[in-house]
This record gives structure tokens, C-alpha cells and sequence, in this order.
């Protein structure tokens, strides 16, 4: 046994110490991972300043948090409307767009899931070209997005194709990650992630790697939403930059330390 099947045998060892495997890690080195890791990080952080955007402004609604909407639609429902409550058209035009998102996501990772991307090459498993052509999509809605914010009045038309635009925005998100595989994380909802970490925790099932993971990916949320409430008060027209920059950076890095050799 040579020392590549050691090395493999001992990445896959460490893997299956969760509690549901990382598909990547056989076939990845601890350095490919720990990048990937930190743009999953990257784009949760991401989130959460768009989310602190859009509550904020725009009433009682998420673009990524389609739980939240869900209750929020049922709130809608039973008569209860702004202050208090939720704007329903709101809430059900980010349900729709962020459900037109992950929908367009599925052929542009379909159509970019070629031969090269599920051979055994460890950086292409890691970190597919598909999922950076899907962000790269996601990335022009949240350039629309940021054009409208920076260039129009408020209104409720303009409220409305915010929400559009980031929610599906959002949805392209969420399935170009979830394509990933990457055991409990989605930068875009975080009940699974948060009660993966508590339960691996409580008994014992992930390693320290996957820990790092999922802690920073809900600590990077939180940051987020605090840059966004704290942007709103003191850059607003500048609030929805930083977010989209962090998603081209993470689309560039993941170009540069992560394609296929």
C-alpha cells in the first residue's frame, strides 16, 4: 500500500467521524477542504447581511429564511399586516422568487455537471465549476439588486423588486451549495446546522474539522446581520457592496485555489 492510499485511507477515516460523511474527503487534501470551508463560511456571512438588509427595510420578510416567510404567510393570513405583522404580497413574491431561483439553478448545474466534474479528481469534488457558474448567476441578481437600491426612490414597487431579486438570488444559492454535499451546512438556512453541530456535539460523532465548520458558519450569520443593521445606519446606500464582493471573492478564490489542474 502506497503512501497516496494511506493518506486516502486516513482522510476517509477522519470523514466518516461524522455522523454523515463529507463526500469530498476521501479524495480531497485537508487544504482543499479547509478552503472550501471557508467560503461556505464567507458566503454565510454573506447572508446574513443580506437578510439584515431586507428585514430591515423591507418589513417583516426574508429572502433566504423561507421558514420564517412560511410563518410569516400564516401570520398574513389570519388578518394581522404591517407594523405588527408581515406585507403578504411581500412574503409570498420572496417565496416565489427564491423558489424560480433554486428552480434555475438545477439546469445550469446540470448543464456545467460534466464528465470532468465527477471523475476522481480531488479539487473538482471539492468544489465543481458548476457551483461557481451558479454563484456567478446569483451574483448578476445581486448586481441588479444593488443597482436598483443604489439608483431609485423607496416605494413599494421598488420594495417588491428588491425582494425579487435577492430571494432568488438566494435560491440559486441555496441549491448551488446543497450540490456540494457538504454535510449540514447551507448558507442560507441554518436550523439544520445549528441542531447538527448541538447533536454531534452532545454525542461525540463529528470531528474537529466539521465542528469548525458549522460554528463558523452560524457565528459568520450573526456577523453578517450585525455589518448589515450596522451599514443601514451608517452607509445605507453602500449596505447591499459588501455582500456582493464577498460573493465574487469567494466565486475568485475558489477559481484560483480550487480548479482543476
Amino acid at each position: 500500500m502506497g503512501p497516496n492510499d494511506t493518506q486516502t485511507r486516513t482522510r476517509t477515516a477522519v470523514a466518516m467521524h461524522d455522523r454523515v460523511a463529507d463526500r469530498a474527503a476521501a479524495n480531497a487534501t485537508p487544504a482543499h477542504l479547509a478552503v472550501r470551508d471557508w467560503l461556505l463560511v464567507a458566503l454565510a456571512f454573506s447572508s446574513g447581511i443580506y437578510e439584515a438588509i431586507c428585514f430591515l427595510s423591507f418589513g417583516k420578510v426574508f429572502s433566504a429564511f423561507q421558514t420564517g416567510n412560511i410563518v410569516f404567510l400564516g401570520l398574513g393570513a389570519s388578518g394581522t399586516r404591517p407594523p405588527a405583522g408581515p406585507n403578504p404580497v411581500s412574503v409570498v413574491i420572496s417565496l416565489a422568487a427564491f423558489a424560480a431561483g433554486a428552480a434555475v439553478a438545477m439546469p445550469i448545474l446540470k448543464a456545467f455537471g460534466a464528465e470532468a466534474d465527477v471523475r476522481e479528481n480531488e479539487v473538482f469534488q471539492v468544489w465543481p465549476r458548476r457551483v461557481s457558474v451558479a454563484l456567478g448567476v446569483a451574483l448578476v441578481l445581486e448586481a441588479g439588486f444593488l443597482a436598483v437600491w443604489m439608483t431609485t426612490s423607496p416605494s413599494a414597487g421598488v420594495t417588491y423588486t428588491l425582494v425579487a431579486l435577492n430571494a432568488s438570488a438566494m435560491g440559486l444559492q441555496m441549491n448551488a451549495i446543497r450540490s456540494l454535499h457538504v454535510p449540514g451546512v447551507s448558507t442560507t438556512a441554518f436550523t439544520a446546522t445549528f441542531i447538527n453541530l448541538v447533536s454531534g456535539i452532545t454525542t461525540w460523532s463529528l470531528g474537529a474539522p466539521t465542528v469548525r465548520r458549522l460554528t463558523g458558519a452560524i457565528a459568520s450569520l450573526a456577523a453578517g446581520a450585525w455589518l448589515g443593521d450596522l451599514m443601514l445606519s451608517h452607509a445605507h446606500t453602500y449596505a447591499p457592496l459588501v455582500p456582493a464582493l464577498v460573493i465574487a471573492i469567494v466565486i475568485a478564490i475558489a477559481s484560483v485555489a480550487l480548479r482543476q489542474k
